[in-house]
């Protein structure tokens, strides 16, 4: 069972423009160091712009996704029933939208104009966001202003991508998970999420903890790479989507990470305090250094596991190298 006995961190971001800036970025620094997500209010993008990505996401599920769904759900079913381990399967419909560094969004197919141009609105407007933030974990963290969008350059800019998916109800939800628990590869992750139906819940402290469902907010998650660039200040967490036996859950979720040929490693500043506060003297940094489409290479093999090892991989492969 999901706990409900904790408070999930929400933040107002018109009080960053206020007299509670303190208090509202204290909010973001224990939501990144102890939390791993958070919730943004008054963000800056229109209600009436998420309404209509909404509104297309779902009727697109409806017209172009739903019957192809059934037939998966149909023998994802009949397996687990009759025996078969299903818990390697993922009860969701899902496709992907590339915004940088190449867009994608005209070659895929289903879309009609519209829906392509709301869609190409909405991610200008996400990642304006994503960077705000990124300016904002860099004031908290005490690197200078654009340390952590320049550290996610490589030589191409970042990569920009939005996993657009419906987790729709499932009648047996003992059988099969909407999304098996995992950690994001990447950098920052901002979710426009269902507010009506929930499902998508954190690991905090050994509990499974729900990530409520709130109107136009946008849910915010910490990627490995943040965890390995602030020197494990701040932490990607396990996460999932648990099925609902009634509800079909929108999920678009947008990834803010790293070019392909962008090099990870600590930051210097921040390894520096942490030796500075360790009274035995040079802790050091304790993450390795690493070509991000390296480690994408090795997440892809063991996305649903513990992230530890994939570290521990990395150092090993420049150990050897």
């Amino acid at each position: 069972m999901a706990s409900t006995t904790v408070s999930f961190p929400v933040i107002n971001m018109e009080k960053l423009e206020s007299e509670e800036k303190a208090a509202a970025m204290e909010v973001i620094r224990d939501a990144c160091e102890n939390w791993g997500f958070f919730e943004l209010l008054n963000h800056g993008i229109s209600h009436e712009l998420m309404d209509e990505v909404e509104r297309l996401t779902k009727a697109h599920y409806t017209d172009c996704r739903e019957h192809k769904f059934q037939e998966f759900a149909a023998r994802t079913l009949e397996a687990g029933e009759k025996g078969a381990d299903v818990k390697d399967v993922d009860w969701e419909s899902t496709f992907f939208v590339r915004h940088r560094p190449v867009s994608n969004v005209a070659d895929l197919p289903d879309l009609d104009d519209h829906y392509r141009r709301v869609m190409k609105e909405f991610a200008s407007e996400v990642e304006k966001l994503a960077e705000r933030l990124l300016d904002l974990l860099c004031e908290n963290l005490g690197l200078e202003k654009g340390y952590l969008k320049q550290a996610f350059a490589g030589s191409n800019g970042p990569t920009f991508g939005t996993k657009v998916s419906a987790y729709p109800p499932c009648p047996r939800p003992d059988l099969v998970d909407g999304l098996r628990a995992h950690t994001d590869a990447g950098g920052i992750i901002l979710l426009f999420q269902d507010d009506q139906v929930s499902g998508l819940q954190l690991l905090k402290d050994g509990e499974w903890v729900d990530v409520p469902p709130m109107r136009h907010a946008v849910v915010v998650n910490i990627g490995d790479q943040l965890e390995v660039i602030t020197n494990g200040r701040y932490k990607s967490v396990m996460h999932r989507v648990r099925t609902r036996p009634d509800g079909n859950r929108m999920s678009i979720a947008s990834f803010y990470n790293p070019g392909a040929d962008a090099v990870i490693f600590p930051a210097p500043t921040l390894v520096a305090g942490e030796e500075e506060r360790n009274e035995s003297g040079g802790a050091g940094a304790t993450y390795p250094r690493f070509v991000f489409e390296d480690y994408m290479n090795l997440y892809v093999r063991h996305k649903f596991e513990a992230k530890e090892p994939r570290f521990e991989a990395m150092k090993s492969a420049i150990a050897t190298a």
